[in-house]
């Protein structure tokens, strides 16, 4: 892409700067809440929250650091949140269980820099780990060069479901995936597993931003391209979600990435999922793009 092209978009990316920020974040803010928000600055606003089923009348117990996302399909395909804190992975499952969740999206390691960036809040091996009172069981696992996807049963009570676990492995030190068509095929992948129905599918990254936001804006764009849209207006993807989660596609750098994403769509570069291979783990560092994001001391 031309330095013209870069350009013009830093003139458009700059102007989602301000979009969606005089709304309230009333609940995040209340004390019983504050330390369950990995980052003091990446709140969510209160009128697209995802709410909890309150436990015993318990303040607080509603809370989760979550919004509903709008994708192709529907104003709330996606509930995006941040990496769970061992504080709050209980919530995160009950979030899963009790919006009938049937897939989660993960866009980051445990483990960057040195620094915890997601709780490893899934069983390690196939013996059942309880999260609260839902039970969580590896049922198997693909491994693929750049992700890995495990089926999950969850079970409460006499209820079971299974649950699709898809997670990015080889997001870059810094910056973004290269080449981009990887996170291409990456989405490509989880809708062939994933098609659309009416159940949300959970996203997460370590704020819940920046590659939460890339994630769900070249999806909405390549199912608007399967169906012959004439005109992908990316900006207006990024804009909407920005309206229902604060940085939602949170630097320019992978603003551009979605738009370099779609031309190797265009051009017909190959996007088939590589083979998986389950003995040889891809274990590249991946790091969240998270310069002006603050620590919450958590």
């Amino acid at each position: 892409m031309s330095a013209d092209s870069d350009f013009r978009f830093s003139e458009e990316f700059e102007e989602l700067k301000h979009v969606g920020r005089d709304q309230p974040c009333t609940a995040a803010d209340l004390p019983v809440n504050r330390p369950k928000n990995r980052f003091t600055n990446i709140l969510p606003y209160d009128h697209s929250r995802y709410k909890l089923q309150p436990v015993d009348d318990e303040e607080g117990s509603d809370y989760i650091n979550a919004n509903f996302v709008p994708g192709h399909n529907s104003p709330r395909e996606f509930i995006v949140t941040q990496g769970p804190l061992h504080c709050t992975r209980d919530d995160f499952w009950r979030m899963c269980w009790e919006s009938g969740s049937r897939a989660i999206v993960m866009l980051t390691r445990c483990v960057e820099k040195g620094r915890e960036k997601c709780d490893r809040y899934w069983p390690y091996d196939t013996r059942p780990v309880y999260y609260g009172d839902i039970a969580v069981t590896a049922l198997n696992e693909s491994r693929y060069p750049d992700w890995t996807v495990t089926e999950l049963m969850l079970s409460r009570g006499a209820e079971q479901r299974v649950l699709k676990h898809f997670h990015f492995t080889t997001w870059p030190d810094f910056g973004v995936p290269e080449p981009p068509t990887a996170l291409a095929r990456f989405v490509r992948a989880f809708r062939e597993r994933c098609p659309p129905d009416a159940r949300p599918v959970v996203v997460h990254c370590s704020a819940g931003v920046g590659r939460s936001g890339t994630f769900i804006t070249l999806d909405t764009a390549l199912q608007q391209l399967a169906a012959h849209a004439e005109y992908l207006d990316v900006f207006g993807m990024v804009h909407a979600m920005r309206r229902e989660r604060v940085w939602m596609v949170q630097t320019e750098q992978q603003y551009i990435c979605i738009h370099q994403c779609l031309v190797a769509v265009l051009e017909g570069q190959d996007l088939a999922a590589p083979p998986h291979n389950n003995h040889n783990h891809h274990l590249n560092a991946a790091f969240e793009d998270d310069e002006g994001i603050a620590e919450s001391g958590m």
